[in-house]
Order: structure tokens, then sequence, then C-alpha cells
């Protein structure tokens, strides 16, 4: 039973959060459409993925499955909330790069890496989460290639954004991403493996991060 108020409440804060980002997302499409901007199309482009992508997060949390374990202790939640809000964070922080060639690349980049994103979580569907919580395990689609295909897509995305608004303290704050999502990763695996007993058969299998093309043919112990 605490597992699941724990779950509602859960659920309550995701779905503000994402009403809020996805309406903020929205906003500068409409100044796109309605004036006479000077947005290249591959920036319209890029943030009507994203909205989209906020919009699907805010579906799928609607509508996931009730958990059937989640990690424990302070720990994970910490590590899920700021690994999934650390980039928006550093954003706020530094001043966008004056470069039309470097942000053009990282357009690219965000682009790549939110529309991916996007197709990762659609296969995910029922079973995504912000928190390490095991709800059903996907093991096909992308998921059958390295096991937390989404964070590797989101990684596209920071690198994008830190090409963005590249400076000192924003390589380091990416840095910090970085390892918050493998730690989420971890923690993910973690749980997984306690709920789900062909998780360890499904590990051996099928890499962690690389694909086994890019040198992931040695698995690590333990999916978003």
């Amino acid at each position: 039973m605490k597992m699941l108020n724990e779950d509602f409440l859960g659920r309550i804060a995701i779905i503000f959060a994402m009403a809020v980002l996805a309406t903020s997302g929205a906003m500068p499409l409409f100044l796109y459409f309605r004036q006479d901007t000077s947005a290249s199309s591959l920036a319209i482009v890029t943030q009507v993925a994203s909205t989209v992508f906020l919009l699907l997060q805010l579906v799928m949390t609607i509508v996931r499955l009730p958990p059937k374990g989640t990690a424990q202790g302070v720990g994970p939640r910490v590590t899920s909330i700021a690994g999934t809000f650390m980039i928006l964070f550093a954003l706020s922080l530094t001043p966008a790069l004056q470069n039309e060639a470097a942000q053009l690349t990282a357009l690219c980049l965000v682009l790549v890496g939110t529309a991916s994103s996007i197709f990762c979580l659609y296969w995910l569907g029922r079973s995504f989460s912000l928190m390490a919580t095991a709800r059903r395990l996907v093991t096909t689609g992308p998921y059958s290639v390295v096991r937390h295909p989404l964070y590797i897509c989101e990684g596209v995305f920071v690198l994008g954004m830190i090409l963005s608004h590249f400076s000192m303290l924003m390589v380091a704050l990416g840095a910090v991403q970085f390892f918050l999502q493998y730690r989420r990763a971890k923690n993910e695996e973690s749980i997984l493996q306690k709920t789900f007993p062909e998780y360890d058969d499904y590990a051996r299998r099928v890499p962690m991060i690389l694909p086994r093309f890019l040198g992931g043919a040695i698995p690590e112990p333990g999916g978003r």
C-alpha cells in the first residue's frame, strides 16, 4: 500500500512538472507560426520534437502500469530527480554560444536525441517511470540492442545542449548529468533484477550501454 501511495503522489508531481514544461515548450511554437520570426525550420522541428517528447512522458505517466517493485531510500530518488532536471538547471546558468556552426550542430544533436528518445519512450510504453521502479520488463525493440537505450538517446540531447551553451561550467554540469544518469541506470537494474527472475538472463544477452558492434560485447551485471 505504501508503494502504491508513493507511486500515486509521484505520478501527480510528474504530471504537473511535465505539463508545465510542455506548455513552456509549446509557447514558442505559437510565436513561430503566428509571427514573422527568424527561426529556422530546423529550430522549429526541434522545438516540436521536444514538445512531443514532453507530452509523451506526460501521457505515459498517466497510463503507466502499477509498480511491482521500487528502489528504497533517498539516494535513488534524488538521483532520478537531479538526473532529469540537471540539464535545465545548467541551461539557466550559461548563455548560448554565439557561433552559427556550433548552434547548427547542436540543433542536429538535440533533434536526433529527442526524436530517438520519442521512439524509445513509445516502445517502453506503460513501463515508463522517472524513478527506479519495476513495472514490466521490456526486452524487445531498442531494448534488445542495449538495456538503456533511452538514456543513450537523452545523452545525445545533452551533448547538443552542452555544445549550444558551451563553457567549462556547462561541461562540468554535463559530466555530472552523465554520472547521475549512469547511477539511475544502476539503480533501475538493481530493482529490476530483484523483481524479475528473468532479468539476469536478459543482462547476460544484452549490453548495458554500448551495442555489441561498438564494443559492448561484455555485459555488466544487472531499464530505461
